[in-house]
């Protein structure tokens, strides 16, 4: 009998170590990445990103991104108050199985991230607590640096997953990020995150978090 309480008792212990390493698993892993931005993005977009990029391996899919040197604003207000929808902010690679953040599969590839700000219409309410995205174009077709606007964006967006909806990565939340910069989290939902902080102009930084893992049901 005691025999088989301890046999009871190490299995148990071997169950909870089992779902702790999955836990720690599921969670991005995230390192700055020395290469420069690939060759499949167009010239004049390659030209305005650091140098370096951060390497996050999430599930099965890794994320190699880019940013920009400064985000271009057109004024001097908080955080994202005065970025135009269709900014360029940055780009990315995909390697693997990534879906965004309405759970359409982003296949591998080169895509560049744009600004974009989520309407204020009955169609999106309540489908995420803040308005901002970044929008996931290919590198294919987004050729020109230059601002898009809202639906400019979303109509190289559309050709990435193949619906009236753009392929995004929701930033929640868009100012403050909890943490340090390149550190892990938890949302209100339970998405997982990443913070960043990237330059803009005229002067100061965004610091933002960024999902990389979630679903938002639209």
């Amino acid at each position: 009998m005691v025999g088989s309480r301890q046999a009871l008792g190490v299995l148990r212990l071997f169950c909870l170590l089992g779902a702790f390493v999955a836990v720690l698993d599921a969670q991005p892993k995230v390192s700055s990445l020395a290469a420069k931005p690939p060759a499949d993005l167009a010239p004049a977009v390659a030209s305005l990103l650091q140098p370096g990029g951060v390497k996050i391996i999430v599930g099965g899919a890794t994320l190699d991104l880019w940013f920009v040197q400064t985000i271009a604003t057109n004024g001097d207000g908080p955080g994202w108050s005065n970025v135009e929808s269709g900014t360029l902010v940055g780009a990315m690679r995909v390697t693997g199985a990534f879906k965004e953040i309405r759970g359409k599969v982003v296949a591998p590839g080169v895509y560049s991230l744009r600004y974009g700000l989520q309407p204020q219409n009955g169609d999106h309410l309540g489908i995420s607590t803040y308005r901002d995205f970044l929008v996931i174009s290919p590198a294919g077709v987004d050729k020109d640096p230059k601002v898009l606007g809202f639906d400019g964006a979303v109509a190289l967006s559309k050709q990435v997953i193949g619906t009236s909806h753009p392929a995004a990565l929701s930033i929640d939340p868009p100012e403050d990020a909890p943490g340090a910069v390149l550190s892990t989290y938890k949302n209100d939902s339970g998405h997982d995150g990443v913070v960043f902080e990237v330059p803009r102009k005229p002067a100061g930084t965004i610091k933002f978090g960024l999902i990389v893992s979630g679903l938002i049901v639209h």
